[in-house]
């Protein structure tokens, strides 16, 4: 695919639309669709692969429990397990927002950084956006979000917990928590 031209076409208040032309190996054109955060992208600035956001995979300190948000998610009309997540603000690393964000949504404390992954693509079928990802031990008491429109409700479960919930039908996950929930309750002490 060669990129021909990048177009704006809706501002929103967080969000921006684009169509992207692009000339496929057959020599036809094709029209695609995507959002960003990015409301200033240029056919001849489209990758900045910088995170605009950070998301975190949270254990308890003894690493026999992990943290899962229920969250109302307005984009589906449904509550979705996901972990806590949020945007960096400016000037902040990924790990200072993994830090801010987790006391923000929950009231936990980031205790140690087990690993920062590199930025990977959020939803890369819909959006250009990039997060990074936190691997942290946490503790501290539950206090929920402070947030009046974000409907959060954090809980930890343990792995017989966990895999209960990603077998129960009627739970939805964010993609990238189900993988890894299942790999978690599924690896080999």
């Amino acid at each position: 695919m060669i990129l021909l031209d990048l177009e704006k076409k809706y501002q929103g208040k967080y969000l921006t639309y684009y169509v992207a032309k692009y000339k496929n190996n057959d020599g036809g054109i094709k029209e695609y669709e995507f959002i960003s955060r990015n409301n200033s992208l240029t056919k001849e600035a489209f990758h900045h692969r910088v995170p605009v956001g950070v998301g975190m995979v949270a254990f308890s300190m003894d690493k026999s429990k992990i943290l899962l948000q229920k969250e109302f998610r307005m984009a589906t009309n449904e509550w979705v397990y996901n972990f806590p997540a949020g945007l960096i603000d400016e000037g902040e690393t990924p790990e200072e927002a993994a830090k801010r964000e987790l006391r923000e949504e929950t009231g936990l404390e980031l205790k140690e950084i087990i690993a920062t992954l590199p930025p990977s693509y959020a939803s890369q079928g819909t959006s250009d956006e990039m997060m990074s990802i936190v691997i942290a031990k946490v503790e501290g008491d539950i206090k929920g979000s402070i947030y009046v429109d974000e409907e959060i409700i954090p809980q930890w479960f343990t792995k017989d917990e966990a895999r209960k919930l990603i077998e129960d039908k009627n739970s939805f996950f964010s993609v990238r928590t189900q993988m890894f929930v299942y790999m978690w309750v599924n690896e080999k002490d």
